[in-house]
């Protein structure tokens, strides 16, 4: 048989277990099944077989309403002289937006950094559960 004070303190860890339940429930608002997958092609010579100048692209993920707080996991890696990227735990049914950018020792010859196409490497998407959408970018010099 259980002790009034016992019964006491089980009652209060599982009340103050749910609420610390609450705040990962609005973490996984954030978080969903969906997910982005593409390549960025550099301009010729900015990524040579064995450089890692994919490390500075920037990929970027965030609800339209609310574009400071980024989304899901993102990964980018070399592969064939250009960057693969993915982000995943993407939420579905939300407006998305993507944000590309290339690394910071991409240069072209003028010393200028390239333009990504198409649309300098935004946009907006929404995503259904489970969806993988491809957005692929080209970096050129002008």
């Amino acid at each position: 048989m259980l002790k009034p004070g016992l019964t006491l303190i089980t009652t209060f860890a599982l009340a103050t277990g749910g609420c610390a339940f609450g705040t990962g429930a609005q973490r996984l608002e954030r978080e969903g099944n969906a997910s982005i997958t593409g390549i960025l092609v550099p301009p010729p010579n900015a990524v040579g077989p064995k450089s890692t100048s994919c490390a500075g692209v920037r990929i970027r993920v965030a609800h339209v309403r609310e574009p400071s707080q980024l989304l899901g996991n993102v990964m980018v890696k070399a592969s064939r002289q250009r960057c693969f990227y993915v982000v995943s735990s993407l939420p579905s049914e939300a407006e998305l937006h993507l944000e590309v950018r290339p690394g910071a020792d991409w240069k072209c010859e003028n010393g200028q950094p390239p333009t990504l196409s198409p649309r300098s490497g935004s946009g907006t998407l929404k995503l259904r559960d489970y969806e993988t959408a491809t957005r692929d970018f080209r970096a050129t010099c002008g």
